[in-house]
């Protein structure tokens, strides 16, 4: 007799799924689709993490990054406050007013943007929480 399933044998999560658990879990609405950027980890030069492409303009209002391992089962969130980061076209590989950011998912306890071009900048001390799925 098969076993039936159960939200607990879900093995992927998408970006609209990730808000709803966060905020759940935070009992607030404070992440939306508008101020939250998703990433999974993807294949990139010989390693593996994840790829955040950040509107310029976006650093003047609060983000949230949630970094999510499918391996894992976790989510990483950072959130950064309103005008933090100053000049981020100075600390981030940029075009087209636009950030590229890959954070190596090696060490998953060193959340830094590795792309040449960029200021070696480091998410650490932005992790909000941590969550399991």
């Amino acid at each position: 007799m098969p076993c039936a399933s159960t939200a607990f044998d879900k093995v992927t999560m998408n970006k609209i799924e990730a808000i709803k658990l966060v905020n759940q879990d935070l009992h607030a609405n404070l992440l939306n689709e508008r101020n939250t950027i998703w990433s999974t980890i993807v294949p990139y030069a010989g390693d593996e993490g994840w790829w955040l492409n950040i509107p310029l303009s976006g650093f003047r209002q609060e983000q949230h990054f949630l970094l999510c391992s499918e391996r894992a089962k976790v989510i990483r969130h950072i959130r950064i406050k309103a005008n933090t980061i100053l000049s981020p076209a100075t600390r981030f590989r940029s075009k087209d007013q636009t950030a590229d950011v890959f954070i190596s998912a090696k060490n998953a306890k060193r959340l830094v943007d590795s792309l040449p071009g960029g200021s070696k900048f480091s998410f650490d001390k932005y992790v909000f929480g941590e969550y399991s799925f």
